[in-house]
């Protein structure tokens, strides 16, 4: 099955002590590239979390986004920077002084929750979090959002080879043009030098010996056959319609591929001594790079 290097899933977990959110999001890239962002206290799961999605996923740019929090309860305690708090106090009984503000006009209640706003002076100390308590949660959320994230690779894998299917289908019909085309290039020739001969024959009243002119459309002919390129294409494209049967990922062996399909459509190209095959030609590598673009996408 083909498999879109594009996807998003999205996974959840909550419960009064934990919650958590995942979000997965894939694109397409030429090697495996993983990215992921986490809360600080599940820093310690990070590693568990790349290998449960590399598991998973064999190519692409994965951006890993994970939000959680718990309840704190008693692992939580609060300490106040008493040095720090007296220093502020002192500043702001200097700032009073320097405009003239009597010291007795300082509202205390004020001051203390201003304090209590300044950073640092009051710290939260938490105890050590329990990671290994909440891998099961983490890893239910992480496997939620990756079955999303891959039924949206696979549906959108199968569009793809449909589309494959189609093209392959233009290729073998441009392929067939080809070949029938190629006898009637030569036969064309030998008739177009058949008729200057002719008329050079006439005006000059020279003679050309018939085995010169048989010794010529040969000669025309071995460079313009294309049988082999034909029968290679035609072996490619049988190759590539195995691929798309395949049940492993095929990204590369299709990249690949259509390189040696353009190998074969250049030379074809290049010993084209017709217009109507050179068009051809145009409309073959026209469908092959339609190919190509979608197989970047192609896990």
């Amino acid at each position: 099955m083909l498999k879109s290097m594009t996807g998003f899933g999205r996974g959840e977990y909550d419960s009064e002590e934990f919650t958590i959110r995942v979000e997965i999001k894939s694109v397409n890239s030429r090697y495996t590239d993983l990215n992921v962002k986490l809360p600080r206290f599940l820093n310690p799961l990070e590693d568990r979390i790349r290998k449960e999605i590399i598991k998973n996923i064999n190519r692409g740019k994965i951006d890993v986004f994970i939000t959680a929090a718990y309840e704190m309860g008693d692992n939580c305690t609060l300490k106040v920077d008493g040095a720090l708090a007296m220093a502020y106090h002192k500043a702001l009984a200097e700032i009073g002084t320097a405009i003239g503000a009597d010291s007795g006009t300082i509202n205390k209640a004020q001051e203390i929750l201003y304090l209590a706003k300044t950073p640092d002076v009051i710290n939260v100390k938490e105890a050590l979090f329990d990671v290994e308590s909440v891998w099961p949660c983490v890893q239910g959320a992480v496997t939620q959002a990756l079955q999303g994230l891959m039924e949206m690779r696979s549906k959108e894998g199968e569009n793809i080879k449909q589309d494959f299917i189609r093209r392959e289908e233009i290729i073998s019909g441009l392929v067939d043009e080809i070949e029938k085309r190629s006898p009637l290039v030569v036969s064309e020739y030998q008739e177009k030098l058949h008729q200057r001969l002719s008329e050079l024959l006439e005006s000059e009243k020279i003679k050309v010996e018939p085995e010169r002119v048989l010794q010529e459309v040969a000669i025309f002919a071995d460079r313009t056959a294309v049988t082999e390129e034909i029968t290679r294409l035609r072996s490619h494209l049988k190759q590539f319609r195995e691929i798309l049967e395949s049940k492993v990922p095929v990204g590369r062996k299709l990249d690949f591929l259509i390189q040696e399909f353009n190998r074969e459509v250049n030379t074809i190209g290049s010993k084209a001594n017709d217009y109507a095959m050179a068009q051809i030609v145009v409309d073959l590598k026209a469908e092959i790079e339609k190919i190509r673009e979608q197989v970047q996408n192609i896990e």
